[in-house]
């Protein structure tokens, strides 16, 4: 069964770009109604929000379809797309959202333990029972999902389980079934899988310890060998479900999110089942995953990191295409991302993109967004503006961005072939142009961004915000003609064939909305986020 590179609705691509509910928005459909407006005030098109075990099949074998139904009407009402978030074993590491009868059977259903004896609110990932009901409260879902909106394709994506692992304070399972999982040989697919990517974290630690074959997880990883057999364990439970899913629902995206840990630089005490859940599918995890998985459509990062390096760390990580997991950002916020996120959709193909707690960016007329965080709606318009030529572009190697770190005054994009792109950040009202009547001279604290797609040898289109581009054609034999050499000369001398602000039509064909000309094409091309597409033709 091939899996999905792209979301899919109509047998067409599309861009997800929205926000996710808070946890427990979705329990009461009349009362949801500022979260829909916060979709809408970010200019999104996708409402990410949970279907609770305990709310889908409250008795054992009963399930409440008609829950589901009705967000799913209700979506159709807004016209807003859905990704459902089936919080079902796990919740942010533990099992918040199990149903009573699973809670209270503990001698059924497992609980994953300390050393010494004691309980964690968690099931263990190796008992046979608890993988055997959520299985089935899944795919009596995706049942119900197909049968209900296979046609409509309202729900375009569905999350299995969330930020799964142990937060309990071990970084594995001591209860007879995790001991047992523990104690056995390491599956040959991990070991072959360090065989064929010596590279790889996880070969690192393997052949640190010997490269060993046939021997339990402590002989084979030494210390890592228990949040190994965690993470194998976890990625074997959420990929056979999902391995039954895509039976029933093949067209239907579907993935798993991630509680980072805290990469190369470390986080916290840097312990598993402390700093994050043991066993999530972070960094140092992403090996055993990518050894067992064979049925998720991707691996998705939630990434709040705060800074543009770790930000960056985690896109990169994520963004693994070869093997078929395409980057996916189910939670984000509005710190470094705003940057970030295009460099995400440029350089390393992004498919979709959500800021949790989209409620909580409303402002107090329920209807807008707040203006600290406008940003974030800054960048889902202009993602919106460019939806219908993104992925095309991405597959050809032709689009590319331009992200501010702090206090940078510019930089050069130069991976378009015969063309270099110098980009100035910020906006200077007084000195240069920076705008026209028709948008805001008002200077603002964003980020400098930039993303520009190249769609031939003269003809490029960009859209941006606090950024002002330059397209420099300079010659094969190594001469640099006079008008570079003089920088002040360049900015009053950029020539080009024409420069208008548009949209893209249904179709996909470029229309002029605004002509560019005059002292509004002078000293380069500045974007911001109100300009719509930004076509600029080279002479």
């Amino acid at each position: 069964m091939a899996k999905l590179s792209r979301i899919m609705v109509q047998g067409k691509p599309f861009l997800s770009i929205g926000g996710q509910s808070h946890n427990s928005s979705s329990y009461e459909l009349n009362k949801m109604e500022p979260t829909w407006n916060s979709i809408r005030a970010i200019h999104g098109n996708t409402l990410a929000t949970p279907i609770p075990w305990d709310a889908w099949e409250p008795v054992e074998g009963e399930f409440n379809k008609k829950f589901v139904t009705d967000l799913i009407d209700e979506a159709r009402r807004q016209d807003i797309k859905l990704s459902l978030l089936w919080f079902g074993t796990w919740k942010n590491g533990t099992m918040q959202y199990c149903p009573a009868w699973v809670k209270r059977d503990k001698e059924r259903f497992q609980r994953c333990l300390h050393k010494d004896g004691t309980e964690i609110l968690q099931l263990s990932a190796f008992c046979p029972a608890s993988y055997e009901v959520d299985k089935k409260a899944f795919i009596e879902l995706i049942k119900l999902l197909k049968e209900y909106d296979a046609k409509e394709q309202t729900v375009i994506a569905v999350q299995i389980e969330n930020e799964a692992g142990i937060q309990g304070g071990t970084r594995r399972d001591f209860s007879v079934y995790g001991e047992a999982a523990y104690q056995a040989a390491v599956p040959a697919e991990i070991t072959d899988y360090c065989k064929a990517n010596p590279d790889c974290i996880l070969a690192g630690v393997w052949k640190k310890n010997g490269c060993k074959e046939g021997a339990n997880w402590c002989d084979t990883f030494g210390y890592y060998g228990a949040e190994g057999v965690t993470a194998y364990g976890i990625a074997v439970y959420i990929d056979g479900i999902c391995a039954e899913a895509k039976k029933v629902y093949p067209e239907l995206f579907m993935y798993t999110n991630v509680w980072l840990d805290g990469g190369r630089r470390g986080m916290g005490y840097d312990l598993a089942g402390i700093d994050w859940p043991s066993g999530c599918a972070n960094i140092h995890n992403l090996d055993i995953y990518y050894a067992v998985v064979k049925h998720l459509d991707t691996i998705a990062p939630d990434n709040y990191q705060q800074t543009d390096i770790r930000h960056k760390e985690v896109t990169d990580a994520y963004a693994h295409t070869e093997t078929g997991f395409p980057l996916y950002v189910p939670e984000s916020g509005a710190g470094v991302n705003v940057g970030q996120m295009f460099y995400a959709f440029s350089e390393k193909g992004a498919i979709g993109y959500h800021i949790f707690g989209s409620e909580s960016y409303l402002a107090d007329d329920g209807v807008t967004v707040r203006d600290q965080v406008a940003s974030i709606n800054h960048n889902f318009v202009m993602l919106d503006n460019v939806k219908s030529i993104l992925f095309d572009y991405q597959d050809r190697g032709m689009v590319h961005a331009a992200v501010q770190e702090e206090g940078e005054p510019g930089l050069v994009i130069h991976d378009f072939e015969g063309i270099d792109c110098p980009v100035i950040f910020g906006q200077n009202p007084g000195e240069w142009p920076s705008s026209d009547f028709r948008h805001s001279l008002k200077k603002d604290d964003e980020v400098g961004r930039a993303m520009i797609f190249r769609e031939s040898e003269k003809v490029f289109y960009a859209v941006g915000h606090n950024a002002r581009i330059h397209l420099i054609q300079l010659p094969m034999d190594g001469s640099i003609p006079n008008i570079y050499a003089n920088y002040t000369m360049t900015h009053v001398n950029f020539e080009t064939v024409s420069v208008t602000e548009g949209h893209f039509d249904e179709n996909g064909k470029y229309v002029v909305d605004i002509t560019r000309s005059g002292d509004e094409s002078r000293h380069g091309t500045w974007l911001q986020w109100d300009c719509g597409v930004v076509r600029i033709e080279l002479v």
